[in-house]
C-alpha cells in the first residue's frame, strides 16, 4: 500500500459513515481544480525561501545532510602532509608517568620538545595547551618554558574567549591584547581600545609579548556536533584572531574573508601524520637530529588525543573526533584557502522555485502526473547526487537537501488532491458507490472525443449527479479505448433524476452477464459505434 492510498484510509471511513459529505467534497475539488496546483506551489515556494533566508524550520535536515554528504563523498582531499600533530597520547602518557605522574607535566618539557622541533627547522608550532595558570610546584620548569618562549620565533599561543555578555565585568581592554588589531577602513571614533573583553589570556608575560596569541573556541552546533569555525571576531572596531588565522597573518598565508568558516573535513578520522610526544622528548633529548630533520617545513600542532584529557568533539565525520585533529583540519583549511562555500540561499530557492514551477506545469498540463509521481523518488536521489558530486570535486557546497524536501513535499499535497480529483470524477476510492447505490441499473453513455473536458466534467459538478467518468488509461485497458471518446457511467435507478447537460447524451444499458467478465468493455464497444458527434 502506497503513502497516498494510506492517508486515503481516514476519508474513505468518513464517506462510508456520511455519504453526503462524499460527493460535495468531490465537487469542492472539482470545481478548484487545476489553480490549486499553482497556489500550493506558491505556499511551498514562500515556506522554502523562508526556510531558507534565516528562519530554518528544521535546521537538523540541513546538519544531517551535510554530515552525510562529509561521509559519503567519494572523493575526499587529502591532509595536508605539511601539517602534523605532536600527540599527548594515551601511550605517552603512560611512558612518562614513572618521572612526572599524570598530565599536566612540568612546562619545561613541553619546551625542550619544542625547541628541537623548530631547530630542525619546522615552520611553526602551534601549541593546542592553555597556559592559563602557574605551575607554583615547577618554578624552575616554569623559568626553563619562558626562556623557550623567549628564544622562539615559531610558536603559538592559544587565549579563550569567554562569554561576550561577561564584557563589562573583565579588566582586560582591547588595547591591551598585543594580538588583536584595529580594523582596516574605519574611522577612528569607531576604535575603542578602552572596550572591555572576557578573555582568559597565557599566564607568561613572553607569550603576551611575542603577541603569536589567538582564541581557539570550538563552538559547536545546537546538536553539539562541530561544523563551523569563528577565524575572527570584530569588537569595537578591534579584529580579535583566532589561532589559526593569526598563524596565517605571521606566515603570509592568505587570509578568510569570512569570519564564520564551514569546515572542510580532510579524508579520514585521523586524517594527520602524528608523532608521539614520549618519542619526541626521547629523540630531542638524545639530540637526534635524523629524526627532527622529517619535520623540516612542517606545522606542528601539540595536543592531545587521549580521551582522558576531555579534548573530544563531534564532527560530522565522526562523534568521537579528537579537538587537535580539529584544530589541524582549520589550520589546513587556511593554509589551502579550502573552506567550503555553500551555494547563496537565493541560488538555492531560484533552483528550488524552477523545479516548484516544473512540478506544478506536470500536474496542470498532462495527465501523466500520477506516473511521474511514482518515480519521483528518483528525484531526491539526483539531487543527493549533486551535491556530493559539488563537494567532491570542489570546495562550493550545493546542499540541494531542503529544496529536495520541499518539492517532495510538494508532490505529496499535489498527489494526494490529483488522486482524490481523479476518484471522485472515476467513483473510485473513498468516491466509491456504496451498496444501495450499486443496486441500481449499470448504464454508460459515449460522446465525442472532440468535445472539451471542461464540459464534460460540467455534469459532474452537479449537486446529486452520479454520473462517472470512465478513464480507460487509468482502467489499464490502453489507449485504444481513449480514442473512442468519452465513456460516462453510472448506477441508475428510476427514482433518480437525470442531470441536465447541452451535450447531447444517450445511455445505455449494460447487460448482466455472469460469467463474462469483459461485458462492460463489450458494451462500451457497442455504445462508440453509435456515439452521437457533437452539434455543431
Amino acid at each position: 500500500m502506497g503513502i497516498t492510498d494510506w492517508l486515503l484510509k481516514p476519508l474513505g471511513w468518513l464517506f462510508a459513515r456520511h455519504p453526503a459529505w462524499r460527493d460535495a467534497f468531490g465537487r469542492l475539488l472539482l470545481r478548484i481544480g487545476r489553480p490549486y496546483y499553482w497556489v500550493l506551489a506558491v505556499v511551498f515556494a514562500l515556506f522554502g525561501g523562508w526556510n531558507l533566508l534565516g528562519h530554518p524550520f528544521d535546521n537538523q535536515l540541513a546538519h544531517d545532510s551535510f554530515d552525510w554528504l562529509m561521509r559519503q563523498r567519494p572523493i575526499a582531499y587529502p591532509a595536508d602532509p605539511d601539517v602534523v600533530v605532536l600527540d599527548i597520547d594515551e601511550a605517552s602518557l603512560a611512558a612518562m608517568s614513572s618521572k612526572y605522574g599524570r598530565w599536566p607535566w612540568p612546562r619545561e618539557v613541553l619546551g625542550q620538545a619544542a625547541a628541537k622541533m623548530e631547530a630542525g627547522g619546522a615552520r611553526a608550532v602551534i601549541f593546542d595547551i592553555l597556559f592559563s595558570d602557574e605551575d607554583v610546584a615547577n618554578p624552575g620548569s616554569e623559568a626553563a618554558f619562558d626562556k623557550y618562549v623567549l628564544s622562539s620565533s615559531k610558536s603559538f599561543f592559544p587565549a579563550v574567549r569567554l562569554n561576550p555578555a561577561d564584557d563589562a565585568a573583565s579588566q582586560i581592554t582591547l588595547a591591551m591584547l598585543k594580538f588583536a588589531q584595529p580594523e582596516h577602513g574605519i574611522p577612528a571614533s569607531q576604535v575603542q581600545g578602552a572596550h572591555t573583553v572576557a578573555m582568559m589570556t597565557p599566564y607568561f608575560k613572553s607569550i603576551y609579548d611575542c603577541a603569536r596569541v589567538g582564541t581557539n573556541n570550538i563552538y559547536p552546533d545546537a546538536d553539539n556536533v562541530v561544523r563551523w569555525y569563528d577565524n575572527f571576531e570584530r569588537v569595537a572596531g578591534y579584529r580579535i584572531p583566532s589561532l589559526p588565522y593569526r598563524v596565517a597573518q605571521v606566515l603570509g598565508w592568505r587570509l578568510p574573508q569570512h569570519a564564520h568558516n564551514l569546515i572542510n573535513w580532510p579524508k579520514g578520522t585521523t586524517p594527520y601524520r602524528k608523532f608521539g610526544f614520549a618519542r619526541v622528548l626521547e629523540a630531542a633529548r638524545s639530540n637526534e637530529d635524523g629524526f627532527f630533520s622529517q619535520l623540516a617545513g612542517k606545522i606542528v600542532v601539540i595536543g592531545s588525543t587521549a580521551p582522558d584529557l576531555n579534548d573530544i568533539k563531534a564532527t560530522p565525520v565522526d562523534s568521537r573526533y579528537a579537538g587537535i585533529n580539529v584544530l589541524a583540519a582549520v589550520v589546513d583549511n587556511i593554509k589551502n584557502d579550502r573552506f567550503l562555500q555553500p551555494l547563496s540561499p537565493g541560488w538555492i530557492w531560484g533552483m528550488e522555485l524552477l523545479m516548484l514551477a516544473a512540478s506544478a506545469q506536470l500536474f496542470t498540463r498532462t495527465n501523466q502526473a500520477l506516473t511521474v509521481a511514482k518515480y519521483f523518488f528518483i528525484v531526491p536521489g539526483v539531487l543527493l547526487a549533486v551535491s556530493l558530486l559539488s563537494v567532491s570535486v570542489s570546495d562550493l557546497l550545493v546542499d540541494l537537501s531542503v529544496p529536495a524536501a520541499v518539492v517532495l513535499g510538494y508532490f505529496t499535497f499535489a498527489k494526494l488532491f490529483d488522486t482524490n480529483v481523479r476518484g471522485f470524477i472515476a467513483g473510485t476510492g473513498p468516491f466509491a458507490a456504496n451498496a444501495e447505490e450499486s443496486a441500481g441499473k449499470l448504464q454508460i453513455a459515449c460522446l465525442a472525443a472532440s468535445i472539451e473536458r471542461a464540459r464534460v466534467l460540467e455534469i459532474l459538478e452537479k449537486p446529486g449527479c452520479a454520473v462517472k467518468l470512465w478513464e480507460p488509461e487509468s482502467a489499464g485497458l490502453g489507449k485504444f479505448w481513449a480514442a473512442q471518446g468519452w465513456v460516462l457511467w453510472r448506477w441508475f435507478s428510476p427514482s433518480d433524476a437525470t442531470p441536465q447537460s447541452s451535450l447531447n447524451i444517450e445511455w445505455r444499458d449494460v447487460p448482466e452477464a455472469p460469467g463474462r467478465p469483459f461485458a462492460l468493455a463489450a458494451a462500451i464497444t457497442a455504445a462508440a459505434a453509435g456515439a452521437i458527434p457533437e452539434k455543431s
